[in-house]
């Protein structure tokens, strides 16, 4: 195609960024888990935003942090691979926060040998006073970035300065065509996202201490002639005690779990949906890697 443009764009930075949220935003659709709990990415997620001119394949990352089990080891290199493979890198930065020691060592760890074009965007900027976006470039200053980043502010999750960073990625990409059909969202498959969605929905109802040792596994889905999926997923846990939180008192939890992820099911799947879940206890599974392959973490 005639002056096409296409390429990979990374979205990477520390967890709870708004990496997922501003990949949404781009979409116009929920295609990935958002949640405030860190470290609700754990995949690198492609999301594909299409129009006649330019096909973009945005890669969701999860946050880089400092890797404390086979699990995070997993993550960083998601992180790191979706680098090594793309044209543009785009660094999001909590506006809340500013640069901190975390950005300090993300840029020595990870960006310091970036050879493709860097954008730097703060986030989360109507969270933050105007007469602050000064001191958040000056953050910017001492790191040692290859070469000064493009600065954006923006905000992922109401949408401000996004199609300016958006427009401003397009003109850097280079010329070629389509990678996907038009109308492919994503390289993922649906049970992947039936799975995202479950997990994002018990992120969301339970305590801190639960998510980061909850997987999730689809072990069933089978769609009726009538069209009906029958779903039935396990939630996979660490620990005994964990198991009798993501039950709850007479199953109040697990039921509720359901009932919030059967809806985003349903209208993923533009199907009616019958979902089973169950609570399974697999001992350690962050740092096994039989465990950490089947749930999808580690190649097979």
């Amino acid at each position: 195609m005639t002056n096409h443009k296409s390429g990979y764009v990374a979205l990477i930075g520390r967890p709870n960024a708004g990496k997922s949220t501003l990949l949404n935003t781009i979409l116009g659709t929920k295609l990935v888990a958002v949640s405030p709990r860190p470290q609700t990415t754990r995949n690198r997620i492609f999301g594909i935003f299409d129009r006649e001119d330019v096909q973009i394949v945005f890669q969701d990352t999860p946050g880089l942090l400092d890797p404390k089990d086979p699990m995070h080891e997993f993550m960083v290199r998601e992180a790191e691979r979706a680098l090594a493979d793309s044209d543009i890198a785009v660094w999001l930065i909590d506006a809340i926060k500013g640069c901190t020691n975390r950005e300090r060592v993300i840029v020595d760890h990870t960006l310091a040998a970036v050879i493709v074009p860097l954008f730097a965007a703060f986030n989360k900027i109507d969270k933050v006073n105007p007469d602050q976006l000064p001191r958040l470039q000056k953050g910017l200053e001492g790191l040692k970035l290859p070469s000064p980043p493009t600065i954006f502010y923006i905000s992922a999750l109401q949408g401000d300065g996004v199609p300016a960073l958006l427009e401003q990625i397009i003109a850097r990409l280079p010329a070629g065509p389509k990678f996907y059909p038009s109308d492919q969202l994503s390289d993922r498959t649906q049970r992947f996202f039936v799975e995202e969605i479950i997990r994002e929905k018990a992120f969301l109802l339970l305590r801190e201490e639960i998510p980061y040792s909850l997987a999730v596994q689809v072990e069933e889905m089978k769609e009726s002639e009538s069209g009906l999926f029958s779903i039935r997923a396990a939630l996979h846990v660490e620990r005994d005690s964990q198991k009798g939180i993501v039950v709850g008192h007479r199953g109040a939890v697990i039921k509720q779990i359901g009932i919030d992820a059967r809806r985003e099911i349903e209208t993923l799947l533009n199907a009616k949906v019958f979902l089973d879940l169950w609570v399974k206890v697999s001992e350690h599974w962050r740092k096994r890697e039989g465990h950490l392959r089947e749930f999808g973490y580690l190649e097979k």
